[in-house]
């Protein structure tokens, strides 16, 4: 069958995604798994300054999930273009490096996608990824997410500033995340990433306070699932541009209903940490589903259950 995809401008050999944070900068975890296999990999955000992130614990386990405070802790620009890039470079193909960007203010989105674009040229990654999605951090990131219009300024400067692709990471956290996917859109953005985490609390029993120690964190995981593909619709419908969704996707069938439901491509993230061959096996039993049901290619069914 056709396994590859087309997101705008973007080309890819498939539609299974490693979610940013859960795949590293992917060269960790190339000892476990065969990373030709991933569509793209989304990489760990990074921002101009150095991050320490958010105070531990920062990851705990929940019924059928768990739940994430890391707060895009990072070595800042200048270190990951002299120490993570060459090592990305080396790999992963172009075609399968989304870089993804964070920052405080747009101005800092814009500093830092313009010096990645100082270190690579246009032929050397497929996209830059704007992450105004994490909720784990109070300026910039998920907060970003809360207003159309502040979402549409981010995302159109970084497109005015860099030759790349742009792909629009939103927190559908709010109640105006189609208004927010509708300023992606508008920004001029190539894609649109769904992150569907809600936030969730954990008590420790025996300290008796949060388990984890920014007290409340997103909730990743199987539970979240079909709140995602909901999401995945309700967006679907809202705008045209190509959908990557994420939360809870575990199984091929997890990964095809949100297909289904509208998404182009799909971001297998808490999976990668229980296994890091998680996105090839997803992929293997998705071609597997195709073939029995007389699917020739992933695109056909891209929002087909509407």
């Amino acid at each position: 069958m056709k396994t590859t995809i087309s997101l705008g401008k973007m080309n890819f050999q498939n539609p299974v995604f490693g979610a940013s944070g859960c795949i590293g900068h992917g060269y960790e975890i190339e000892p476990y798994t065969d990373l030709g296999r991933f569509g793209a990999l989304s990489m760990k955000t990074v921002t101009y300054d150095v991050r320490l992130g958010n105070k531990p614990p920062r990851v705990c386990e929940v019924d059928d999930g768990m739940m994430t405070s890391i707060g895009l802790q990072n070595p800042g620009v200048f270190a990951y273009i002299e120490e993570e890039l060459p090592e990305i470079k080396r790999a992963c193909r172009p075609d399968q490096i989304i870089i993804s960007v964070g920052g405080n203010e747009v101005s800092d989105y814009v500093e830092t996608a313009v010096k990645i674009a100082e270190s690579c040229s246009a032929d050397e990654i497929a996209a830059i990824e704007v992450n105004g999605a994490c909720p784990n951090v109070t300026h910039g990131g998920g907060v970003m997410s809360s207003s159309p219009e502040k979402m549409y300024e981010v995302v159109n400067a970084v497109k005015k500033a860099v030759p790349f692709p742009v792909i629009g990471k939103m927190n559908t956290n709010f109640a105006s995340f189609c208004d927010v996917a509708k300023a992606i859109e508008d920004a001029g953005a190539d894609a649109v990433y769904l992150v569907s985490t809600p936030m969730g609390l954990k008590i420790d029993l025996l300290r008796r306070c949060p388990l984890i120690g920014n007290v409340k964190a997103p909730v990743s995981g199987p539970a979240v699932r079909p709140q995602a593909v909901l999401k995945t619709w309700e967006v679907y419908e809202a705008v045209k541009l190509p959908i990557i969704a994420s939360g809870g996707i575990y199984t091929a069938e997890a990964a095809i209903e949100n297909i289904m439901a509208g998404a182009a491509a799909v971001g297998i993230g808490s999976a990668q940490l229980i296994n890091p061959n998680a996105a090839a096996e997803i992929l293997d039993d998705m071609i597997v589903w195709c073939e029995s049901n007389r699917v020739d290619s992933f695109e056909e069914l891209i929002g087909c259950a509407h």
